[in-house]
């Protein structure tokens, strides 16, 4: 199973809050997580924010980045999304999920989530990727 993850997931697994499980899918065998260089730098971008230096340590973020490292799939963006989406800064996102091609699109972001589905590509909360991930085992 292919998915690429929002970088909201990532940020929220990075404070710790409610995303804990996240550590649980990226070690499943039966899954591939995909990123791009692009998203790994909205991620520093948004964690190099004032307000996350309280919530996120350097430890941490230095440790985040290794593990994406070693357990993510690295993917160029080839394919040129269109759509509709709200917020277009996250066209890029729709772009790497047609270029790989993943099997889902994970997001806690209404703009995403909302659409249901893109390019046949099923967007979903990260609860109904952790139900689905339980039905398939």
């Amino acid at each position: 199973m292919k998915i690429l993850f929002d970088t909201n997931l990532w940020i929220s697994f990075m404070i710790g809050k409610r995303l804990a499980s996240l550590a649980d899918v990226l070690c499943r065998h039966d899954v591939e997580v995909y990123v791009c260089e692009q998203q790994l730098d909205e991620i520093r971008g948004v964690i190099a924010r004032e307000k996350f230096d309280r919530l996120i340590s350097a430890e941490t973020r230095y440790y985040f980045f290794e593990m994406i490292y070693d357990v993510c799939h690295f993917t160029d963006i080839t394919v040129e999304a269109k759509s509709d989406i709200r917020d277009t800064k996250d066209l890029y996102l729709l772009s790497m999920a047609e270029s790989v091609p993943v099997d889902y699109i994970v997001s806690g972001d209404r703009d995403l989530t909302d659409m249901k589905q893109h390019a046949g590509i099923p967007i979903l909360k990260f609860t109904e990727l952790i139900d689905r991930l339980n039905t398939n085992r």
